[in-house]
């Protein structure tokens, strides 16, 4: 009973921080489209000029910080799969769960993750809610385990960061397994889904093959 009070808890606590996220990316796209309009304007008006460049760098920033634009750096690699053996009587404690990959994700974002995907398929802002099973989809693309989740910002906060998590500590407790990673030029796309559309959301997906195994 603690432990599920806690997992709600937990859980209400990483929802606040997410509806934030929300109304961050509407306000991301909102400007985005002001200043696409302003750059016609400016570019017809004043070619070359200093303010058609600010205005071109502005735009390039929100197009990064809203994931329009592929972005290469350094950070880190997070391989996460099932237990090899579960347990039969127990089997879902040994499987990849929802708030387990969000925690890691969270643990990125406090860490400075400039940047996030899961599989090459880029989170955005505005992500809804992050909820996997046996398979998971993300941007209307399903994938099993093994999910890899690329993070580029300081590789040393963020290995830190997932090295001393609360989440991996109870993945390793399972015997799920966790590798982690620092890597240079790590390549996360952008965003491919249509941005009006903002779909980054990932849902559960039964898997009867895998729960009779």
């Amino acid at each position: 009973m603690q432990k599920q009070s806690a997992l709600t808890l937990d859980y209400n606590r990483l929802k606040s921080q997410l509806d934030t996220r929300v109304k961050e990316g509407e306000q991301y796209k909102a400007q985005i489209a002001e200043l696409e309009h302003k750059k016609e304007d400016f570019m017809k008006a004043s070619p070359g000029t200093n303010s058609s460049n600010s205005l071109k760098n502005e735009l390039d920033y929100l197009r990064f910080i809203s994931a329009l634009t592929d972005v290469t750096g350094d950070g880190v690699v997070i391989t996460l799969n099932d237990a090899e053996k579960p347990d039969p009587a127990s089997q879902m404690n040994y499987i990849i769960h929802d708030y387990e990959v969000y925690g890691i994700i969270n643990d990125l974002r406090n860490a400075g993750a400039q940047a996030i995907s899961i599989n090459d398929e880029r989170l955005i802002a505005t992500s809804e809610q992050i909820c996997t099973g046996p398979t998971i989809k993300i941007n209307k693309n399903r994938y099993a385990v093994p999910f890899e989740i690329k993070a580029i910002g300081d590789p040393d906060k963020l290995y830190s960061a997932i090295k001393n998590s609360d989440v991996v500590s109870g993945l390793v407790q399972y015997k799920k397994r966790v590798t982690i990673e620092q890597k240079n030029n790590i390549v996360v796309p952008k965003f491919m889904n249509d941005i009006n559309g903002l779909i980054s959301k990932l849902e559960v997906a039964d898997n009867e093959s895998k729960k009779e195994q």
